[in-house]
């Protein structure tokens, strides 16, 4: 029997850094579309990722923006 594959995704990022905040996040969203179990974990400054309305401007240029990408 195959084991599930899950993929775990640290984000040390937040709204100063935009792209590097996105970037996690997309990642996981691209394991899910491969049907790969994803975990999103916030370390640092990117606890203030939870935080009620921050995400609504996180957005880096080119990119989805994160609230998105979450939602």
């Amino acid at each position: 029997m195959a084991e599930a594959e899950k993929m775990v995704y640290i984000v040390t990022h937040a709204g100063e850094d935009p792209e590097r905040a996105t970037f996690p996040f997309m990642l996981a969203t691209a394991a899910q579309a491969m049907e790969v179990e994803a975990v999103v974990a916030l370390q640092g400054v990117s606890v203030f990722l939870a935080k009620k309305g921050y995400l609504e401007n996180v957005v880096a240029a080119g990119l989805p923006a994160l609230k998105d990408l979450v939602d």
